[in-house]
This record gives C-alpha cells, sequence and structure tokens, in this order.
C-alpha cells in the first residue's frame, strides 16, 4: 500500500506501474526498485517536505549507488536532511576519481542537491 502523496494509476501484466507522485505522473516499470525505495525514504519526511521533484531526484541517486556499485547504505535514514547528506555521499564517490575536467560538473552536482533538497520547492 502507497504512503498519501501517491496514487496507483494502472498497472499492467508486465508489472509496469503507472503512478501519480505528489500529483504528476511516473511510470515505475517492473525493475524500477530504485522508486520504491525513494518513496519509502520520503515516507519519513515531514509532509509539507514531500516533492515530486525531491522523490525523482533521490530515487535517481539510490539507482547511481546500486549502479556504480558504491553500495552506501541509506535504508535507515529518517529525515530529509539525512536524505541530502547521503545524496551528498554519493555524489562524493561517483566524482572521487574523476579527471579535473569534471570539476565544473561535481560542483554543479552538489549545487542542485542543495538546491533541491533546502529550497522551498513546489511539486
Amino acid at each position: 500500500m502507497y504512503p498519501s502523496f501517491i496514487t496507483l494509476v494502472n498497472s499492467d501484466t508486465s508489472g509496469t506501474r503507472l503512478l501519480k507522485i505528489c500529483g504528476h505522473e511516473f511510470k515505475a516499470f517492473d525493475y524500477d526498485w530504485y522508486i520504491e525505495d525513494a518513496i519509502m525514504l520520503a515516507k519519513c519526511w515531514k509532509p509539507h517536505q514531500i516533492t515530486y521533484r525531491r522523490i525523482l531526484h533521490l530515487r535517481t541517486w539510490i539507482r547511481e549507488n546500486y549502479q556504480h556499485g558504491h553500495e552506501i547504505p541509506y535504508k535507515h535514514l529518517r529525515s530529509l536532511h539525512g536524505c541530502k547528506h547521503w545524496v551528498e555521499s554519493v555524489i562524493h564517490k561517483e566524482y572521487k576519481y574523476a579527471d579535473e575536467t569534471f570539476k565544473s560538473n561535481y560542483e554543479e552536482m552538489l549545487t542542485n542537491n542543495t538546491l533541491i533538497f533546502l529550497r522551498g520547492n513546489s511539486s
């Protein structure tokens, strides 16, 4: 059962689900367990902190953490602040051995993370 900020619109026999997350449609394929983990973490946030953009941002970094083998634990997180810092740790790990030419991209990722988690975003 999904929390109140998620509505299951439809699902098909292949396991693909059409979700409404904070009023925005999101197609979750059967292999997309990252979105489920992001939703699980967002359930711990205060209601006014839950936004579509934050949940999708968190999903992206959960996927990066897994697919790039960083394996930084996150299931223990219980706050928006904790999720922000966890994503920062994944970004640091992601760029740890990157060439100097990627420095501006690294800084942009950190700035974007701060803006997504700390600004009073709608949607």
